[in-house]
């Protein structure tokens, strides 16, 4: 069974500087499993890694769709999976690095992704407006069984569940097996120094041209109430005027800290 190395945690945890160094000591290569790094263009705001820190280091699955296009599991399994291959025929260590759970399982353990849609961006939209709290009372109100089955806060499964409780599927308690053998290094801080480097993290985000990005992508034709990361909502009500400056930095800190926290 090919061995890879896997890297999570939430966002600001301090991935990508682990990442970088495991690369080094294990002739490894990285493959992202972060769904916003995916997105062509949303470079500041997914705090995409730049050429100088990847330090010579290959990755992989970077800007790979448009700022609007879908992408689904089962597309990232696939393409994921073919680049795992590759790295364990040329004798690379694969290391998947990312924040975002689903496409993590979905490569490492046989799911089976046939069945219902597995594209969530619409089913995030629809229900955007809603707490985590209104969100696990509609799944409890529809199927009980797949609310017992997930926790409140972890928000993308009950959106998936909840489509998947639509289309008229059943809860199936059915345990993935392994498709590579995986060493899973999950990262974790002090709630408190965390935040702090969320804080922080903002506004150099910012001061290094966040808004500029936003400007452009606008200019170039992308619909920035269509991209769901954090940030690119928050920036167009600032140049809307909807917003100051000091409120746009305490909005996406707040919203950040919301996110690492689930």
């Amino acid at each position: 069974m090919i061995k890879v190395i896997v890297i999570c945690g939430a966002t600001a945890v301090g991935k990508t500087d682990l990442s970088i160094r495991i690369a080094k000591d294990f002739n490894g290569e990285i493959i992202n499993a972060d769904a916003s790094q995916f997105r062509k263009d949303l470079n500041i705001g997914t705090a995409k890694i730049s050429e100088k820190e990847m330090n010579g280091i290959k990755h992989h699955l970077f800007d790979i769709i448009g700022a609007n296009e879908s992408f689904s599991i089962k597309e990232y399994q696939s393409i994921a999976r073919n680049v795992v291959k590759d790295l364990y025929e040329k004798g690379k260590t694969p290391i998947i690095v990312g924040g975002s759970g689903l496409y993590i399982d979905a490569l490492i353990n046989d799911y089976d992704l046939s069945g219902p849609s597995n594209d969530y961006i619409d089913s995030e939209k629809e229900y955007e407006k809603y707490s985590n709290e209104e969100l696990f009372s509609l799944l409890k109100s529809i199927n009980s069984e797949f609310a017992e089955h997930t926790h409140p806060n972890n928000r993308k499964r009950v959106i998936r569940y909840i489509q998947k409780a639509k289309e008229g599927f059943e809860f199936e308690n059915k345990k993935a097996n392994k498709h590579y053998e995986a060493l899973i290094l999950f990262l974790n801080r002090e709630r408190e120094d965390l935040y702090n480097r969320i804080n922080l993290r903002t506004i150099n985000m910012l001061e290094n041209g966040w808004i500029d990005e936003v400007i452009s992508l606008k200019n170039n034709g992308v619909d920035i109430d269509l991209i769901k990361e954090i940030g690119y909502k928050e920036i167009k009500q600032y140049l809307n005027n909807e917003i100051d400056y000091n409120e746009l930095i305490d909005l996406i800190q707040r919203n950040t800290r919301h996110y690492a926290k689930r």
